[in-house]
């Protein structure tokens, strides 16, 4: 399924001051990954598709990032502007995901 995508990347922020369990959903993440057929990469400014995930809503990991690559931005239990549980996180992010990797499936670009 994840033909498309050569690898994924999860960018992390310093964690001065977490509000989420970063490694946590960051492990979680990377199990839905694999189980999707693709491969998570750390900290790779030219991957594919980067995910990022900042402990609070200074969002440090994507706000200090030059990486033009597709993306979806967690800061605390926020993803992408919305706010949502921690528990929901690691879903939404899956969706992302598949939502990018089927609209390069399907040749629609960004």
């Amino acid at each position: 399924m994840c033909n498309s995508l050569k690898n994924i990347s999860i960018t992390f922020c310093g964690g001065c001051n977490p509000r989420i369990d970063r490694g946590g959903l960051a492990k979680c993440v990377c199990e839905l990954v694999a189980e999707y057929g693709c491969t998570v990469v750390f900290n790779k400014p030219d991957a594919d598709f980067i995910i990022y995930i900042s402990g609070c809503s200074a969002n440090c990991a994507w706000r200090y990032s030059k990486a033009q690559a597709a993306h979806t931005i967690v800061a605390g239990a926020v993803i992408d502007s919305f706010a949502v549980t921690e528990a929901e996180l690691a879903g939404k992010i899956m969706s992302r995901v598949r939502d990018y990797i089927e609209r390069l499936e399907n040749g629609v670009s960004e």
